[in-house]
């Protein structure tokens, strides 16, 4: 959030700096004064930059919600997991615990490694032994056998959902077109500094340069925001629909007794 503010408020200010400097600097009626196409190629320029930045909002905010909607999905399908364990009396507690110490494992270890675009080992361990698990689980009866199609349906739809989890915490937007960005950011803030002219109103001419350059900062800020949708910087998806599913199923009748893990989801 602090980052996002300076740099909507630190690159309004230069914009504004640069603007004044040039007015003291500049003839009357601008440098650009006696170029009848000016305020036509500004247009144009501003036109292409709004158009740009908002195709990469777009596309960066798609990115942001897939995310959230997986992990919506993935907390959705690990409780229903827990739920289905029940139809297989011989690993009915093991597999809860399985669950359980997964859904741990996704809050305190695998959210902090997707801050750096990685995914935990702890985490894919307990997908392991879950596979494992109801490999070994005794499936007896059209009941049982519905049970266990049931079972591996949610255990793929969780799987997808933290594929695209993890996939949606690396940067969407490649260090190439931050450049471009930020340079075409720049080359209009600019054009619009060679509109400084000491003949107008300096407040005048500080509003328009305020207005416009935190408009685009303020795009540029939106962007920084959205390309990392589970870092704190304003907008983070955090871990609360695990943590809610996870509170659901501690409260269930048939919680077991004893987990194979600790609070964190770390096995013993």
């Amino acid at each position: 959030m602090v980052v996002s503010l300076l740099i909507i408020a630190g690159g309004t200010a230069l914009a504004v700096l640069a603007m004044l400097l040039i007015r003291r600097l500049a003839p009357p009626r601008g440098l650009l004064g006696d170029m009848e196409s000016a305020d036509g190629i500004f247009s144009a320029a501003g036109a292409g930059i709004a158009v740009i930045l908002a195709f990469v909002i777009f596309t960066v905010f798609s990115s942001y919600e897939n995310g959230r909607e997986a992990s919506g999905q993935e907390a959705v399908a690990a409780q229903q997991m827990y739920q289905t364990a029940g139809f297989f009396p011989d690993k009915d507690q093991e597999l809860k615990g399985e669950v359980i110490c997964y859904s741990r494992s996704v809050i305190h270890q695998e959210w902090p490694a997707m801050q750096h675009g990685r995914e935990s080992a702890v985490t894919q361990g307990w997908i392991d032994d879950l596979i494992t698990t109801i490999q070994h689980a005794q499936v007896t009866g059209n009941r049982q056998g519905a049970a266990l199609e049931h079972w591996l349906q949610l255990s793929e739809d969780r799987q997808d959902a933290r594929r695209t989890r993890i996939a949606e915490s690396q940067p969407f937007v490649p260090p190439f077109v931050w450049v471009i960005l930020i340079l075409m950011v720049v080359v209009v803030v600019g054009f619009q500094c060679l509109f400084a002219d000491p003949s107008a109103t300096a407040f005048g001419q500080s509003v328009a340069m305020a207005s416009m350059a935190a408009t685009l900062f303020a795009a540029l800020s939106l962007i920084y925001v959205l390309d990392r949708p589970f870092n704190d910087r304003g907008a983070e998806i955090t871990p609360s629909r695990m943590a809610a599913s996870l509170a659901v199923m501690s409260g269930q009748a048939g919680f077991p007794a004893q987990l194979p893990c600790d609070a964190a989801g770390i096995p013993r």
